[in-house]
């Protein structure tokens, strides 16, 4: 799936808002919980004041949402985003998440730590 198309149908279907902030991560813990574990490829996607996690393929396709994180009540907010990618994690209701981004994740980080 090519990127357009895939922006376009997060849009329709109210995952990203306009600001189109979203990006694919590598998780570098394991989300446990009600989901079970998970590792591997997600979608980090911001629409409003939520942050959804999806898993993600390679193709730049996504599968079932992992979680929904009210941003406003996410402690513990780290990022930092370079050349040859960056990390962002935070906690929130007693779990930790820690994520690997890739390169150009700027605008990504930025809307949390700016």
């Amino acid at each position: 799936m090519r990127v357009e198309e895939c922006v376009k149908k997060l849009k329709s279907k109210g995952i990203i808002d306009s600001r189109e902030i979203y990006i694919y991560a590598s998780l570098k813990n394991i989300i446990g919980g009600m989901f079970g574990s998970i590792r591997g490829l997600v979608l980090l996607c911001i629409y409003e004041d939520v942050l959804y996690i999806y898993r993600a393929n390679i193709d730049n396709s996504y599968g079932e949402r992992l979680a929904k994180i009210y941003i406003p009540n996410m402690k513990n907010i780290q990022g930092k985003a370079g050349l040859f990618g960056g990390k962002f994690s935070f906690n929130y209701e007693g779990q930790e998440y820690k994520f690997k981004l890739p390169s150009k994740a700027g605008k990504f980080v930025d809307f949390f730590v700016k």
